[in-house]
């Protein structure tokens, strides 16, 4: 059954592709965010889903799209000169296993060409809020039917990852948090009153999921990214209030476990043994990085077990913590840490580069929201805001897992772009449209105000 429900997906995907090219985008979104091949377990699980929409997108493109015109902005000069420097860093990589690095190169291109097809097909609000709305059905409902469980179990359930490339509970967290900004963008702007209510109540089971993953920095990035939102708001008082009645209430009936986990935090660095090889990891490619400081070992260098076991012998004194001596029997592990990650990979150049990147995007996030709230568009100031929010999101819960090639963020980037390139059109058409409104009233005193 399931294997006909995910034929009769492909080829409705395919036939709107084709008719819109930014539906295709949105399907190729989904699509890398839910992996729906891995739920089925017949023929259909042979499938190439992501790159028959990939194909279809490109053909509807070239064949449909009317403007052509490549418009990117600094923050893609930021991301194809990244996206070339991994060519460089994948050349001269220092593994035993070059291939292998060129084959996690072909799979960042492929994040490259979706952040590629996001700006060449996105122009409008309806496109940028279906990309949004696919973004939120891909992650926020799995990560709610994970909380329904974990409600339903006492909280003895823990929530694990999704199919693909998210199935560790640390990275489906890090997409929970960063979809969170998200639903409530959409809920503020939604006019239909129970899909408002239906969202709001998707937040609080995607809040509750967060907590049911028992990850102690999924929970401490929940916190920030609750502390921004706060900051943000306008109505500071009133959410207050309710953090200050909900959170003592919500830990007085959390499991147990949940809370010796959390609590385990302060002790992390001297007790925690998985935090302990995150050190290790992060000292190893560190040094990488100062061996090779342009271009660093190439992709998932700290991975390679002969440089792992080349440098090994060197952590334990390295600055700038003391760790104990890896043991010989100790596998190699992988970053866990996005600045890390990409450090090892791609050198001290590389790491610049990507955090050029959000610097920009956040900076001119920023701007396309003080012009917003300048020319009365909320739409536009929310969407600003939550867009930012999910950028926080990463940047902060990246510091525990190693995805800085992730689907997720390179499509926030770009919806981004897209707000950024098309903003005076955006303003003028919302304006233009607001304008006509209230000429019609104007001209018809019986309309009431709404």
């Amino acid at each position: 059954m399931r294997d006909l429900a995910l034929v009769f997906l492909l080829f409705v995907a395919i036939f709107y592709a084709f008719k819109r090219p930014y539906l295709g985008v949105c399907a190729w979104v989904w699509i890398a965010l839910t992996a729906p091949a891995d739920w089925a377990f017949g023929f259909s699980t042979q499938f190439r889903m992501n790159l028959t929409i990939v194909i279809i997108t490109a053909i509807a493109y070239l064949l449909r799209m009317e403007d052509k015109k490549f418009k990117g902005g600094s923050i893609s000069v930021l991301i194809f000169l990244f996206g070339f420097w991994t060519i460089l860093s994948s050349y001269s990589n220092i593994t035993v296993y070059p291939e292998q690095v060129w084959g996690h190169w072909f799979e960042f291109m492929k994040v490259l060409m979706l952040f590629l097809f996001i700006i060449l097909t996105m122009r409008s609000r309806l496109h940028v809020d279906t990309c949004i709305w696919a973004i939120v059905l891909s992650i926020s409902t799995f990560a709610a039917s994970g909380a329904f469980k974990f409600i339903v179990s006492g909280g003895s359930y823990r929530i694990v990852g999704v199919a693909g490339q998210i199935q560790d509970r640390n990275d489906l967290v890090v997409a929970i948090n960063m979809c969170i900004p998200l639903i409530i963008y959409l809920a503020q702007t939604c006019k239909h009153s129970m899909l408002k209510k239906g969202l709001w109540g998707l937040l609080a089971l995607n809040i509750i999921a967060v907590v049911g993953t028992y990850s102690r920095a999924g929970f401490v990035g929940l916190l920030i990214i609750g502390a921004a939102f706060w900051w943000k708001s306008k109505s500071k008082l009133k959410i207050a209030a309710i953090a200050l009645c909900i959170i003592p209430l919500f830990y007085s009936f959390a499991p147990t476990e949940w809370k010796e986990r959390q609590s385990t935090v302060e002790t992390a660095a001297t007790q925690d043994g998985s935090f302990i090889g995150r050190l290790w990891a992060w000292k190893i490619s560190t040094m990488i990085a100062v061996d090779h400081p342009l271009t660093g070992g190439g992709f998932r260098a700290v991975i390679d077990p002969a440089i792992w076991y080349y440098y090994a012998p060197m952590t334990p004194n390295y600055p700038p913590l003391k760790t104990p001596p890896i043991p010989d029997t100790q596998h190699s592990l992988a970053a866990h840490n996005i600045y890390m990650q990409v450090l090892g990979d791609h050198g001290f150049v590389g790491l610049g580069l990507f955090l050029l990147i959000f610097y920009r995007a956040l900076k001119i996030n920023k701007d396309t929201q003080k012009m917003a709230i300048q020319q009365n568009q909320q739409w536009i100031a929310y969407l600003c805001s939550a867009l930012s929010l999910s950028i926080i999101g990463f940047c902060i819960n990246g510091a525990n897992v190693s995805r800085a090639y992730f689907d997720l963020v390179y499509a926030v980037l770009g919806i981004i772009v897209v707000m950024q390139v098309n903003r005076s059109a955006l303003l003028a058409k919302t304006k233009h449209r607001s304008d006509t409104v209230e000429q019609i009233k104007s001209d018809n005193p019986d309309i009431k105000h709404s």
